[in-house]
C-alpha cells in the first residue's frame, strides 16, 4: 500500500517546495471533479487544486447550458442556487429563419457558472483538497523518481510543487499536456472562434433555447440564444475562421443580433475559442493525465463540454488515486484512463465528428428545405428521431451522411 508523501515546505535550491500526491491544474468542472473524486476515493492522499484566476468560475467563457441527465450524475439542479434557468423546449432555426420546435421531454439547464464552478470546488475542499487561487503553473519537469516538479507562479512569488500525478485540466489554452510531451495541437479547421453577449430586453420564449445555422450567419458553426430569465439570455455565435469572409466572430454576432433582436441591450461580452475536434490521441503519460477541454473532450458536433469535462475529471481522479495506491504511476498503468474515456464518450465523439464533417457539405438551401419538411410533421410528434426519419425519405442526399455517421 502506498504511503502518502509527507507534506512539507523546504528550501532545496529550487525555492520553496511543496510535496503532494495529486496536483490538479485548473479548477473548472474537470479539475474540480477530479480533485473531489481523488479525495473521495483516497482520503489519505494529499490533493492540491490550482486556479490561475483570482476566483473559481470567473470569468465565464461559455453559454452555460447542460443536459439534465448528465448534470444529475454530479449534482441535483432542482432549486439549486447555481441554476439560472430550466429549459423545456429546443428550437432549431434554419438559415431563412424558419423555426422548428422539437417535441419531447427536452430538459436542459442554464447554469450560473460562477456559482456552479465554485460549488464544485467547494465540494473538493470539503473533502480535504487544498484549493489555491491566483496560482498558475509556469512549467514542469520530470524527476528521476517519476515525480513531476511543477513551477508555480502566484501573488507571493514563485515556488515548486512536486507531485506523483498531475491532472491537467487547464482548458483550451492547455500547456501542461505539451510540457509533458503530449500532442495537444488543434487543426485550424477544428477551432471555432466564438463571441457572446448577455443580452437584455429582447423577445423570446424564456423556456426554450434557440440554435440557428447558416453560412451567412455563422460559417462552419452556429448561433445560439440560451435564456437566463425572461428577457435576458446568453446570445452568442461560433464560426470557423477559415470559412468566414474576413469578419471576426463578434462582427458576425453583431449583425445577427441587429437582425433578430434589434431592441436587445448588449452587456458582458466574452470572446474565445472552442475546440470541435476529437479527443487527443494520447491523454496520458508517466504521472500525467489530461482532462476536459485540454484533451479536446468536447462534443465536436455541438461544442458542449461541461458534462464531458466532469465525467473526464471523475475518471481521472479515480485512475490517479488507484495508480498511486498501487505504487505505479507509469504511462502503462495510467493508460486505463484513456481506454475508459474512449469507451465512455470518446468513441461517440469520433462518430459526431464524422457527422459534423459530412454536414459541412450541405448548403443553406438544403437546411431551409429540411426545416419545411420537419414542420410538416405534427408538432406533438416532431421528435428528433421522426425528423431524422422524414429527412431520409424526403432528402435522399442525406443517406450518405447517415452512412458516414453510423458506419
Amino acid at each position: 500500500m502506498h504511503r502518502p508523501l509527507p507534506r512539507r515546505r523546504v528550501g532545496d535550491g529550487h525555492g520553496v517546495t511543496h510535496d503532494t500526491d495529486v496536483l490538479v491544474i485548473g479548477a473548472g468542472p474537470a479539475g474540480a471533479v477530479a480533485a473531489w473524486e481523488a479525495k473521495r476515493a483516497a482520503p489519505e492522499l494529499d490533493v492540491v487544486l490550482l486556479e490561475r484566476d483570482a476566483g473559481v468560475g470567473v470569468p465565464v467563457r461559455c453559454a452555460e447550458g447542460v443536459g439534465d441527465a448528465g448534470l444529475r450524475e454530479f449534482a441535483d439542479p432542482d432549486g439549486a442556487p447555481w441554476v439560472a434557468r430550466k429549459i423545456t423546449q429546443i428550437v432549431f432555426v434554419a438559415p431563412d429563419d424558419t423555426e422548428v420546435k422539437v417535441a419531447g421531454r427536452a430538459v436542459a439547464w442554464i447554469l450560473d457558472r460562477t456559482r456552479f464552478d465554485a460549488f464544485l470546488a467547494e465540494r473538493a475542499v470539503a473533502l480535504g483538497a487544498e484549493l489555491r487561487v491566483s496560482t498558475e503553473a509556469a512549467g514542469m519537469t520530470c524527476e528521476p523518481d517519476g515525480r513531476w516538479r511543477v513551477r508555480l507562479r502566484g501573488a507571493t512569488g514563485e515556488e515548486t510543487c512536486r507531485a506523483r500525478v498531475v491532472i491537467a485540466a487547464d482548458g483550451v489554452e492547455a500547456m501542461v499536456g505539451r510540457w509533458a510531451g503530449l500532442d495537444t495541437r488543434v487543426p485550424a479547421r477544428d477551432m471555432e472562434s466564438c463571441a457572446q453577449y448577455v443580452l437584455e430586453g429582447c423577445d423570446f420564449d424564456p423556456d426554450a433555447l434557440y440554435l440557428q445555422f447558416g453560412d451567412r450567419i455563422a460559417p462552419g458553426g452556429y448561433a445560439w440564444l440560451f435564456p437566463k430569465g425572461p428577457g435576458v439570455a446568453n446570445v452568442g455565435l461560433g464560426l470557423v475562421a477559415l470559412k468566414a469572409d474576413g469578419r471576426n466572430a463578434r462582427q458576425y454576432l453583431d449583425d445577427w443580433i441587429a437582425r433578430r433582436y434589434p431592441r436587445g441591450a448588449k452587456t458582458g461580452c466574452t470572446v474565445g475559442g472552442v475546440i470541435v475536434h476529437t479527443t487527443i490521441r494520447q491523454t496520458y503519460t508517466d504521472g500525467v493525465l489530461v482532462a476536459g477541454d485540454a484533451a479536446h473532450m468536447i462534443n465536436p458536433l455541438s461544442g458542449g463540454g461541461i458534462v464531458n469535462a466532469m465525467k473526464a475529471g471523475r475518471l481521472a481522479g479515480r485512475v490517479a488515486t488507484a495508480a498511486i495506491r498501487a505504487g505505479d504511476t507509469s504511462a502503462s498503468r495510467l493508460s486505463a484512463y484513456h481506454a475508459g474515456w474512449m469507451a465512455l464518450l470518446g468513441d461517440d465523439h469520433l462518430k459526431y465528428y464524422r457527422l459534423k464533417r459530412a454536414l459541412e457539405d450541405l448548403d443553406d438551401q438544403f437546411f431551409n428545405s429540411l426545416a419545411r419538411t420537419a414542420n410538416a410533421i405534427l408538432p406533438e410528434k416532431r421528435t428528433l428521431g421522426r425528423i431524422f426519419a422524414h429527412a431520409l425519405v424526403k432528402h435522399p442526399q442525406l443517406i450518405p451522411v447517415a452512412a458516414r455517421f453510423f458506419l
